[in-house]
């Protein structure tokens, strides 16, 4: 069977240790994880954002899942509405995992029939995948 390929969507400067977490977990390599690992320092909106756009939207692109890591500040994060908002665009299994329940979720992943863990667990994270 192939695997699932996922591109993990999170706030690079306050969830990196969550999304390590993440791929340390697959020890078995059961999905094909990719991420865009660095922190942007362009505003989503500026003419400058416009090659980390399309580096994204290939990558994004590429996958078959979107997992978006939810933080506690993730719903702030204008790059990661950008993210969510092309995944919806590029018709992308959506997937949410909460680092913890009480975080707010991104009003882009609502309503958009994502599928949601809120417990930040492997196992709940690849039930919610599948």
């Amino acid at each position: 069977m192939a695997k699932n390929k996922v591109f993990i969507g999170y706030d690079y400067d306050c969830d990196k240790a969550a999304k390590d977490r993440l791929l340390g977990w697959d020890v078995n390599k059961e999905f094909d994880f990719s991420s865009y690992d660095r922190s942007f320092d362009v505003a989503v909106d500026s003419e400058a954002a416009a090659v980390f756009k399309q580096d994204l939207a290939a990558r994004i692109g590429d996958s078959s899942h979107f997992l978006c890591v939810v933080g506690k500040e993730t719903y702030r994060n204008a790059w990661m509405a950008w993210e969510i908002r092309k995944a919806v665009e590029l018709k992308k299994k959506l997937v949410a995992v909460k680092t913890d329940s009480t975080n707010n979720s991104p009003t882009a992943m609502q309503g958009v029939g994502a599928s949601w863990s809120t417990t930040f667990d492997f196992d709940s994270i690849k039930k919610a995948m599948n």
